[in-house]
């Protein structure tokens, strides 16, 4: 006769539904203190949660690092745009102008991304006192579809509390919730104030530059150029809102020369058609001003002072830096240098 006693008649039900019980309670309580945790934290520093009193982010990722830096009551103006502004030095910017700057770059965002965080920005500011928007190719598109391929984190940007709430369970944010504690606790220092980071310092001068090799020729201008730039429309519907006395500087940023499109071809033509374009937003503004710095000279011509085709270097960063503040003092009457 068979002695086998299965684990259903050694142990009651009852014992298996208390461990099973006590499994189930040990994991929601395991869930609610892990919840409690990131709410107090807010690993973004996004202002929407946090009890800790903690300040500023340790996070090198400017799409998540920007929502501490644009709430940040101590700057009253900022930089958008991508990594062709980033050289664009907001400790040169403040004391020149009486304001106080922040860098607020995406490198690699669109401008969909670049327009939300200046939105962000503006929410969390009762005043403003300047903004430097750079205005590079994309921002010329004759589409502003959104693209499949699009990472930037929206939802840490918009007005919804509870979207945001749903995406702090990830690993990116409990990895953020300990950046933060480390910064809490003294053990780790927060990233520059001002967001300014050097892209210099992982291309050195004389480590890189960009090949002399001239650009294809491309069509010529044979009629018409599309003058129908969405991002033109989306910025000026905010700048609008704006009180006149809030300064604007659209900068059209530096390329190597031979990434000039030829003159005369359908692209150069488009080029200066979205130039125009922009111009018409600050055109009347005191204190505002479009600097086309994307022009063949002396300086667009040495190789040294360029990482690559798009890529500028400190001495041409710092013309870019002379020019903003002296648009932001005199307007379009500024003379700028370059």
């Amino acid at each position: 006769m068979s002695s086998f006693i299965s684990n259903s008649d050694r142990y009651p039900a009852s014992d298996w539904s208390r461990c099973l019980t006590a499994g189930v309670r040990a994991f929601l309580i395991g869930v609610f203190l892990l919840s409690a945790l990131i709410f107090a934290v807010d690993p973004y520093d996004s202002g929407r949660f946090g009890l800790l009193g903690i300040t500023g982010v340790d996070d090198k990722l400017p799409y998540t690092a920007n929502a501490s830096r644009a709430r940040d009551g101590r700057f009253d103006s900022a930089i958008f745009g991508d990594s062709t502004g980033q050289l664009i030095r907001p400790a040169e910017l403040s004391p020149a102008t009486a304001k106080h700057f922040v860098q607020l770059v995406a490198p690699g965002a669109t401008p969909r991304g670049h327009l939300a965080i200046l939105d962000f920005f503006l929410r969390h500011h009762a005043h403003v006192g300047a903004l430097v928007v750079v205005i590079d190719d994309p921002w010329c598109a004759s589409s502003a579809a959104p693209s499949a391929d699009d990472r930037f984190p929206y939802w840490l940007y918009g007005d919804s509390t509870l979207t945001y709430a749903r995406h702090l369970f990830s690993w990116s944010a409990l990895d953020r919730v300990f950046q933060r504690i480390a910064i809490g606790l003294g053990q780790r220092k927060r990233f520059a104030e001002d967001g300014f980071w050097s892209y210099e310092e992982v291309w050195p001068p004389g480590s890189r530059q960009p090949s002399d090799a001239p650009r294809p020729p491309g069509p010529r201008l044979t009629g018409t150029v599309d003058t129908v730039f969405p991002y033109k429309d989306r910025l000026a519907s905010v700048i609008r809102r704006l009180p006149s006395e809030v300064a604007l500087v659209l900068v059209v940023p530096p390329v190597f020369h031979t990434f000039l499109p030829t003159p005369g071809s359908q692209d150069a033509a488009a080029r200066e058609a979205c130039n125009a374009a922009y111009r018409i937003i600050v055109a009347g503004r005191p204190h505002s001003n479009l600097i086309n710095y994307r022009i063949d000279n002396a300086l667009t011509r040495d190789p040294k002072n360029f990482a690559d085709l798009i890529h500028y270097r400190a001495d041409i960063a710092s013309k870019v830096d002379e020019g903003i503040i002296a648009s932001v003092r005199q307007g379009n009457a500024a003379k700028i240098d370059f």
